[in-house]
């Protein structure tokens, strides 16, 4: 792949500090390539990801997510790629898999049934390489034949952790490993829950399978809210510590709560049984009303009209999709399911 002086300034910028300074200086420019002169450290790394197998994709290339671009407010400069960068395309076709990097037996179990379902349904299974849940998931997506994507809070070609060196080389050849962070980035706390925000992005949904009350996997899905994704829980017994967070999820409202991939994978199937008619609550019938106005709505859109919080919306949509009411587009926005 050649590299041109835009895609060196690219590069050269992504090693700024902070995603939101980064994204405001590239904007402020009618080329990137006017923010530099001397492209040397640029030149260096290429080389470097020349010798171990990293692409660059910069915010202006055709093969950057077009959804990074509306979805988020700080998307990155640059998607730093091992592997099929295609997996990156189709957001509908990925799902999130997170949770607690101290798994339990439970956490491992229910991980891996969600996760063989879903590789077997042929989606692809999206999580951040941590210890844990995170683990789990890519070793099963793997195991089973099918996709993953590992989305990294440091460079691609940094092993982190340590242990899953291994698996993340095996992840680049059958699937992806990404980063918005340039090669040879260290694995500092801050960046993890900044990389938390591109697990969801890449997602139509995120699914936390067990999960403290102070999990790290409880920001990715909040941010899952925030961004107009489907949130998914699974329940955990009372007395476990380690679905504390996963239980007050569902509690709040705040998620849908599944106990089985059928919950997620059977929507279609609801859908179809739909056609019989449904008993719509009020807060259903109002989020009707208001999608029957216009051929299709975004999410923010909705968030306005409804006067709901972003949690109650995200949650009763969810509902709404598996039941066949509303279908949801690329993009964050929905639509009347016109059988309805």
């Amino acid at each position: 792949m050649k590299y041109d002086n835009d895609d060196k300034a690219l590069i050269m910028l992504s090693f700024d500090t902070g995603s939101e300074r980064r994204v405001a200086r590239m904007k402020s420019v009618s080329r990137p390539s006017q923010l530099f002169r001397d492209y040397a450290h640029a030149d260096a790394v290429i080389e470097h990801m020349e010798g171990n197998g990293i692409r660059a994709i910069g915010y202006d290339s055709e093969e950057y997510p077009d959804y990074l671009r509306s979805l988020l407010a700080d998307p990155p400069v640059v998607l730093y790629c091992r592997g099929d960068a295609s997996l990156l395309a189709d957001e509908s076709r990925n799902i999130a898999v997170v949770g607690t990097r101290t798994i339990t037996r439970y956490g491992k179990d229910v991980t891996t049934q969600f996760v063989r379902a879903f590789a077997d349904s042929g989606l692809c299974v999206v999580s951040g390489a941590a210890r844990g849940v995170d683990t789990v998931a890519h070793k099963t997506a793997l195991e089973c034949g099918g996709k993953t994507v590992a989305v990294l809070g440091c460079g691609v070609d940094v092993a982190y952790p340590p242990e899953n060196g291994e698996l993340l080389d095996k992840i680049a050849g059958e699937g992806l490993v990404v980063s918005e962070y340039p090669p040879g980035t260290p694995p500092h706390q801050f960046r993890f829950p900044e990389r938390n925000r591109l697990i969801s992005a890449f997602s139509s949904g995120v699914l936390v399978t067990e999960a403290g009350l102070k999990s790290g996997s409880l920001i990715t899905a909040d941010l899952a809210i925030e961004q107009g994704k489907e949130l998914y829980v699974v329940p955990g017994s009372v007395f476990s510590k380690q679905s504390e967070g996963c239980n007050a999820k569902i509690k709040d409202c705040q998620a849908a709560a599944v106990t089985a991939p059928e919950d997620i994978l059977g929507a279609a199937v609801r859908k179809d049984e739909g056609e019989l008619g449904v008993q719509l609550s009020l807060e259903q019938s109002r989020i009707i009303d208001i999608l029957s106005k216009e051929e299709s709505m975004h999410f923010s859109e909705l968030l306005e009209d409804s006067g709901l919080s972003t949690g109650e919306l995200s949650a009763l949509l969810s509902e709404m999709e598996i039941f066949g009411m509303v279908n949801k587009l690329s993009g964050n926005y929905y639509q009347v399911a016109r059988r309805l």
